[in-house]
């Protein structure tokens, strides 16, 4: 950004009201990112409740820390070198709602494979022969919200991209509102559609694919016999809670940046000059307007959610790893 455009955006802030101003610092995905790190540090400070836990299930925990960090830093990269570092305005950056929901699928696959039972394994017997499938441990509610954020996801990928024209062959990623009873063409604005969509689509239902699948080995991995029964399915709830968190995270902040994208090229009137040199005022077509609309209003609102989730994974994982070092030779209590 040049002195010019952050001295013409000062003079805009000082002209606008207070509502203009707010609405203006939630319109940036950076202002929500903070907002979302600072209502998780205060949330961490508030919740000082603490529940023992097996030292196998702090290791998967601190993992999918981890894992919700690389998210974190690949996401927040991407939007610093887009909007910040390169001039990319006349790019269709069609990865930019694809890559966090595909590097936390990712990073989940090489998290099941990895995953192994501290030897010697639990002696099959009546406590531990229970059936398991991936919905075990829960949290069933997560689970719920996760299936309606990827569906929520999947029918807004659909209508924008309905919405969207193509400019080039093949490439919808423009949006043309039609102004009525108006001899003006078209305006063609950036819009999520199809080449935004389809990529986004994809790595969300990968994403899908990898909580599923990191349940499912959580569940039915065999119970290790160094650790009390009831210590290690809590451990385990605590680490099903925190792999369905990254995934309804990841898929948050996502949406919240598509639907930011399709706010930002939406409008409902526009000033245009007349034949005869005079300017007015005429509506423009909106297709789908309340959804646009109503989408823009939540869009910051799901991006500091999933900000929150994200910071919270983090952060109690960097707990357990503070815990560990203040008491190497005890079994540590994790961070809820």
């Amino acid at each position: 950004m040049s002195p010019e455009y952050l001295r013409n955006a000062w003079t805009r802030m000082l002209q606008s009201s207070p509502s203009e101003v707010i609405w203006g610092l939630l319109s940036s995905t950076l202002i929500c990112i903070a907002l979302g790190a600072v209502i998780a540090l205060l949330l961490t400070r508030v919740r000082r409740g603490r529940r023992s836990a097996d030292s196998a299930s702090q290791a998967d925990r601190v993992a999918l820390g981890a894992i919700s960090l690389v998210v974190a830093a690949v996401w927040i990269g991407d939007i610093a070198l887009r909007g910040y570092a390169f001039d990319m305005s006349a790019t269709v950056s069609w990865w930019r709602f694809a890559l966090a929901p595909t590097v936390a699928a990712a990073g989940l696959a090489v998290w099941v494979v990895t995953r192994r039972t501290a030897q010697p394994r639990r002696t099959l017997d009546a406590a531990s022969a229970t059936r398991r499938t991936w919905t075990t441990f829960g949290p069933h509610r997560g689970i719920r919200v996760l299936a309606a954020a990827v569906a929520v996801t999947g029918g807004i990928v659909v209508v924008f991209g309905r919405m969207s024209t193509a400019l080039d062959p093949g490439l919808s990623a423009h949006i043309a509102w039609e102004v009525p009873n108006v001899a003006a063409p078209p305006i063609v604005m950036v819009f999520p559609g199809w080449a935004y969509g389809i990529p986004m689509l994809a790595g969300v239902v990968a994403l899908g694919a990898g909580v599923v699948l990191a349940l499912h080995r959580n569940a039915l991995r065999p119970y290790s016999d160094g650790a009390r029964l009831d210590l290690e399915r809590s451990g385990r709830s605590d680490v099903a809670r925190d792999i369905v968190a990254l995934g309804v995270a990841t898929v948050l902040v996502v949406l919240g940046g598509m639907l930011h994208m399709a706010r930002s090229a939406a409008t409902t009137s526009m000033t245009v000059v007349m034949e005869s040199g005079r300017e007015e005022t005429v509506d423009v077509a909106l297709p789908h307007a309340d959804l646009i609309m109503a989408g823009g209003l939540a869009a910051p609102i799901l991006e500091i959610a999933g900000c929150v989730l994200l910071t919270l994974l983090v952060l109690r994982a960097a707990a357990i790893v503070s815990a560990r070092h203040r008491f190497p030779a005890r079994l540590v209590e994790a961070a809820t």
